[in-house]
């Protein structure tokens, strides 16, 4: 049973509707996530949200193979997210094959990259800490651990 050309045209158009209203809600869902990575550097979190996209990653199937001529790849679908940079005051940026990831910008990054970013940025913060010297033992208890050899404590040494 053939459809006539004007119930095709308004199929047709039902169709473009139902598409644009999801392009909508995706590029809302989208500008939300970014808004939320972007809100998090100064909401104290710094947890990453997903875009769901996804990027293509090549990846290694033989990693422990020695010969880099004998290595096998393949190219691999990985989902993408959204991270804020929040860097401490000593590193306003960090770089990454030619990339520069500032502090306070979000970007879309694969999980890979994701978690060398992360950890970047925890070491960055583990330095600042140690440059400014706050005080790790506060809360530990004091030991009484002295390195004397059992003659010297012997002979009165403390």
């Amino acid at each position: 049973m053939a459809q006539s050309e004007r119930e095709l045209l308004a199929e047709i158009a039902k169709l473009k509707g139902q598409l644009g209203d999801a392009i909508r809600a995706k590029t809302e869902a989208e500008e939300m996530a970014t808004a939320t990575a972007a809100a998090s550097a100064f909401m104290g979190t710094s947890e990453e949200q997903p875009t769901g996209r996804t990027a293509t990653v090549r990846v290694c199937v033989n990693p422990a193979e020695k010969k880099e001529d004998k290595l096998v790849w393949k190219n691999v679908e990985v989902p993408t997210w959204f991270y804020a940079v929040n860097l401490p005051v000593s590193a306003p940026n960090l770089a990454t094959n030619g990339i520069e990831y500032y502090h306070g910008q979000t970007y879309e990054l694969d999980p890979y990259q994701l978690a060398d970013l992360k950890s970047r940025v925890a070491r960055c913060w583990d330095h600042e800490k140690a440059i400014h010297s706050e005080n790790e033992n506060a809360y530990r208890k004091p030991t009484n651990i002295h390195l004397v050899s059992p003659a010297a404590r012997a002979a009165g040494a403390h």
